[in-house]
């Protein structure tokens, strides 16, 4: 039979091979006998690796036979189109591509199901040694945690898998509906005589792609055990609470499509294809406006979209409102929503009774205390009550986050509705659309403006780069009050600068659209100092953005030019009186967010200054490399190091900003003379890209200083950052495109390269995001469990 199966994949694979050559009207080539040989190599490696439990000739009958060839003749059917059709157009290779996607999902997705599909079950249950403890009743066995351990003896069969049978979860908690355990196995088999642990197997009762694990022991088993562990970390805690109906051996695995899967490999495949050196999207400029190329940024904007509003609602208590009629797991009895945090809308409901202190009372030991700000006073005297991360002063608490998230959305919403603390989730989707729609109109504006010559490719690299690189959706998978407002004032800055970059490039016969859209941009950034106050900084862009036009051309000294000015300025000055008001009201000083008032873990009004804590800041927020895991999530938290004897103030990180973020490490482009020189004949440009770096450094040290080293922090200048990188690959990619015109035989050759460099910098980006949504706080693996054990399995398709 494996003989037939050969002669068969090889048939295939010459007609395949071959078959370009017709469309061609050309003879064979020794490249087309080059391509058969290759295509059945490949799908016999394929086949030895796919097969390796219990090998591949081991029960080789017609299902195994007919699954091989059909293997080798969709590969084959998909290398052939691709190189006839190649160079014809996205129209004709992206259906090609979903048949490439399919084939992908059925063949390689499922891979365990033609492995396994000639397998034969049998029940470990029966060979389960009765003076193992264990729960029965009903037909069912029970764990728990006085009843997690399971051994069974004399089993003498091999075993290749193990399959959890009409899995049930017999806690009673709500809470616990959606939970995780893990269980512990060890085993003897024909190479290792006495018990040696083999690994874990990680199980979600709702994920019921972990129901089945697969194993690699030798030959046949004598005695295996499994102990099972419940899920614990400061978010989630699950104890073991399952019931089956017994567990299978050897048990055929089912053909599972995953529509999720097939379209993420379509969408990966088709990005290939569209960015590879030779496609039109690197040879035409964004600015000629092909409907192709637009049609592309759409797609692409429609993707990132879909995250924005999916991600904030990947913890299940983020889903809707939490009522006593309505995801009631999270109800607390009392609020019409459970989230972390609900300051905001504590504050709205206070600012509507014409408070500016929040109306809760604190309790009579904390307003005694001497120090209310010293944690471990607090605790050694048992005070309850005690609001954290809230304001405390002159005994009342106050929200010191910035008041512009509370006034935008929270505060209209109560004021309409009467129903107080909107969430957050909804809130933050809405921010997300504004700060994606903002970058493609920035980094639009900065083609048309400084590089008007950019492909439509580096366009779009460069609006997948700023988003993935940001912290947006690490934001977003967090939706709390802390990165509520860091993302409110992300989303202000950017659209603010969209509006001023629009504003420079409106014809100055269109005063009233102009004095708009510099009054709008104004706004929107002074609204940042409500909202995280560091970001400001960056409102030092608008000297280059409108430099040139009222420096330069003298337009400040006209009448018109006043008038502009004048419109420019006011909502500044209006958003800084307001503020100043709002915080000597509160504090006695304008100047004074609240900030050190903070009810946290550690004395933020002796904080101080301290030299020390700048260093290990600098290289954690900027230059840890990102430590790889080989099992998914593939990225591994770390902590702060640091020899100095001072208190720390740190979360976790997965890499510094720089070092994590390839598609930065085009800002070295100013330290080459030929960059250089280059960037001096755009001072605009140039002023964007050195302020980006230097605000960077100036962020993360005020940061590390007043706060502490958090991965979130890199939000405060993240977006700018990637700005000025998107600049430099511009000025790269146009330098190099004007000399290759010209002839030059070495930037012919390093164009390609460039290109290629880019698109690995965004593959990079997207791994490392999407990784990092599953490897950080909250850690979804105990937040949502179902949802990332069943993402787990997708990625690690042959468990």
């Amino acid at each position: 039979m494996i003989i037939f199966a050969i002669v068969l994949t090889f048939c295939a694979s010459l007609i395949f091979g071959l078959l370009p050559a017709v469309p061609g009207r050309r003879a064979v080539r020794l490249c087309d006998a080059g391509w058969a040989a290759g295509l059945w190599l490949a799908t016999w490696v394929f086949c030895l690796c796919a097969y390796h439990r219990p090998g591949l000739t081991v029960g080789f009958d017609g299902f195994r036979l007919l699954a091989i060839t059909a293997l080798c003749s969709w590969a084959g059917f998909c290398s052939a189109g691709l190189r006839i059709f190649w160079r014809r157009g996205a129209v004709a290779v992206l259906p090609l591509l979903v048949v490439l996607a399919l084939g992908a999902e059925v063949f390689v997705g499922n891979v365990a199901y033609f492995n396994t599909h000639s397998y034969e079950p049998f029940q470990l249950m029966d060979y389960l040694d009765p003076m193992v403890n264990v729960g029965r009743d009903q037909g069912l066995y029970y764990l728990d945690e006085d009843r997690p351990y399971l051994r069974f003896l004399q089993i003498d069969q091999p075993i290749y898998n193990l399959q959890m049978d009409n899995l049930v979860n017999t806690d009673t908690d709500l809470l616990h509906e959606d939970s995780t355990f893990t269980f512990e196995i060890e085993a003897t088999d024909e190479a290792n005589g006495a018990l040696i642990r083999f690994g874990t197997w990680e199980v979600a009762i709702q994920a019921p792609r972990t129901h089945t694990v697969s194993l690699d022991l030798t030959g046949k088993v004598g005695t295996l055990t499994m102990k099972a562990v419940g899920y614990s970390s400061s978010y989630a805690q699950y104890p073991v609470a399952c019931g089956m109906t017994g567990i299978t051996a050897n048990a055929p695995r089912p053909m599972q499509f995953s529509l999720l899967r097939f379209a993420a490999l379509w969408l990966i495949f088709g990005a290939i294809y569209l960015l590879r050196p030779g496609s039109g999207l690197w040879h035409r400029r964004w600015l000629a406006g092909n409907v192709c190329d637009r049609a592309a940024a759409v797609a692409l904007g429609c993707v990132l979209a879909a995250f924005v509003v999916v991600v904030p609602f990947w913890q299940p208590g983020n889903s809707g409102l939490a009522t006593e009629h309505y995801n009631t797991a999270f109800w607390d009895g009392q609020s019409p929503v459970s989230f972390v945090y609900q300051q905001y809308g504590a504050l709205a409901h206070s600012l509507l009774n014409g408070r500016l202190d929040l109306e809760e009372d604190p309790p009579a030991e904390l307003a005694a205390m001497e120090n209310p700000y010293d944690a471990a006073a607090r605790d050694a005297i048992g005070i309850q009550g005690g609001r954290w991360d809230h304001a405390f002063y002159n005994g009342r608490y106050y929200v010191y986050f910035g008041i512009v998230p509370c006034l935008l959305f929270q505060l209209p919403f109560e004021a309409i509705t009467g129903i107080e603390n909107l969430a957050y989730a909804p809130c933050m989707v809405v921010l997300g659309f504004v700060f994606l729609a903002a970058v493609f109109g920035v980094v639009g504006h900065m083609v048309r403006r400084w590089f008007p010559a950019t492909s439509s490719a580096a366009y779009l690299l460069a609006v997948a780069a700023v988003v993935l690189g940001s912290q947006l959706y690490t934001l977003l998978v967090r939706p709390y009050i802390y990165e509520y407002a860091i993302l409110c004032g992300a989303a202000l800055l950017m659209l603010g600068l969209w509006l001023w970059l629009s504003s420079a490039a409106t014809p100055i016969t269109r005063t009233g659209v102009l004095t708009v859209k510099l009054a709008a941009g104004s706004l929107c950034v002074a609204l940042v100092a409500g909202c995280r106050p560091q970001m400001e900084l960056f409102a030092f862009l608008a000297l280059p953005i409108l430099w040139k036009r009222y420096i330069t051309r003298s337009r400040l000294f006209s009448r018109a030019g006043l008038r502009e000015v004048a419109a420019f300025l006011l909502p500044i000055l209006l958003v800084a009186a307001g503020l100043m008001w709002y915080n000597y009201a509160r504090f006695g000083s304008p100047f004074d967010f609240g900030a050190n008032y903070n009810i946290t873990g550690n004395d933020m009004t002796k904080r101080g200054f301290n030299v020390v804590r700048i260093g290990p800041a600098v290289f954690t927020s900027l230059l840890d490399l990102p430590r790889l895991d080989s099992v998914f999530p593939y990225l591994r938290e770390t902590d702060v190091q640091t020899n100095a004897i001072i208190r720390t103030i740190s979360e976790k990180f997965c890499g510094g900003m720089l070092a994590a973020t390839p598609y930065t490490w085009a800002m070295v482009l100013p330290a080459v003379p030929l960059g250089r020189r280059a960037l001096r004949r755009r001072p605009a440009a140039a002023a964007v890209v050195y302020g980006a770096l230097l605000s960077m450094l100036v962020i993360t040290v005020v940061d590390c200083q007043m706060a502490g080293v958090l991965y979130r922090y890199l939000m405060d200048y993240s977006p700018v950052l990637l700005l000025g990188a998107a600049l430099c690959w511009f000025l790269a990619e146009g330098a190099l495109a004007r000399y290759a015109a010209a002839g030059e035989r070495v930037a012919a050759a390093l164009l390609p390269a460039l290109r290629v460099a880019m698109v690995l910098a965004l593959v990079w980006a997207v791994f490392y995001r999407f990784c990092t949504l599953f490897a950080m706080e909250p850690w979804l693996r105990g937040m949502n469990p179902s949802l990332y054990y069943n993402v787990s399995r997708l990625v690690q398709f042959w468990m």
